[in-house]
């Protein structure tokens, strides 16, 4: 009998010291549908106005900065219509000025003192009009990114077509689609961790930013936004990825 308690020990303690062992990080991985890192942004740029580009400086995977001039329209006869404005808004201010004292001395009719300010404020008006045409001939850039592609060269006629495709890579986003049976268990402001393929690059901390509300009921499975930084545009857009728990413990 001595040998079968012996026995029975002995199972009891390797039971203790297997639930006393950590869940590993290998039981930490969800079981994602797809995961994908993607651009936080990515526009296609185009002009408001149609015109023949003067000038394109950019190409493919140049950096651009939020506000930094794209591309240029010519825009001649436009520089023309803001000098021929600037110059009546100037005479009409002028005019305006040297009427002052008969205003006030009462030597002009209501009538006259009215139409010389409504001239004043309508070569005003004009100028700033002109001014606004101008400044469509030259279009910025609405985000901080990268160039994906440009489609036009100098020279050509652009319409309504785009002539720059951009993205933002800092931070990327990532689209992580996940079964329904992790749904409540992943929200909004949780941290996880991903790594892109090829493994070679190492895990990086994503926070979550959206999880939809709905279950897709075709497939049973509901997607979960990310954002994770990326100094430097070190990782590209584009990779597969997988998704894990942070480790107990770890700030979140």
């Amino acid at each position: 009998m001595k040998p079968k308690f012996v026995l029975r020990s002995v199972a009891a303690t390797v039971v203790s010291l297997c639930l006393a062992v950590p869940v590993s990080a290998e039981e930490t991985l969800l079981t994602a549908l797809g995961c994908m890192l993607e651009p936080s942004e990515n526009v296609k740029v185009g002009s408001s106005v149609s015109g023949v580009i003067e000038s394109i400086n950019l190409d493919r995977g140049d950096q651009v900065n939020e506000g930094e001039v794209l591309f240029r329209l010519k825009a001649g006869m436009q520089k023309a219509g803001v000098e021929l404005a600037r110059l009546k808004s100037e005479f009409s201010q002028r005019k305006l000025v040297r009427n002052a004292e008969m205003f006030e001395d009462q030597l002009l009719s209501a009538h006259e003192r009215d139409e010389i300010e409504t001239e004043y404020l309508m070569a005003k008006t004009e100028l700033q009009l002109k001014e606004q045409e101008l400044d469509l001939r030259m279009v910025m850039s609405p985000i901080s990114g990268v160039v994906v592609d440009r489609f036009v060269d100098k020279g050509e006629y652009v319409n309504v077509e785009p002539v720059l495709s951009l993205a933002t890579l800092d931070p990327l986003h990532i689209d992580l689609l996940l079964p329904f049976s992790y749904f409540g268990s992943i929200v909004t402001g949780q941290e996880l961790q991903i790594r892109a393929e090829p493994t070679l690059i190492d895990l990086r901390s994503a926070r979550v930013k959206t999880v939809d509300p709905l279950i897709d009921p075709a497939s049973g499975t509901f997607r979960v936004q990310l954002v994770m930084p990326n100094p430097g545009n070190k990782i590209p857009a584009g990779l597969r990825c997988s998704a894990q728990l942070m480790p107990a413990g770890s700030a979140s």
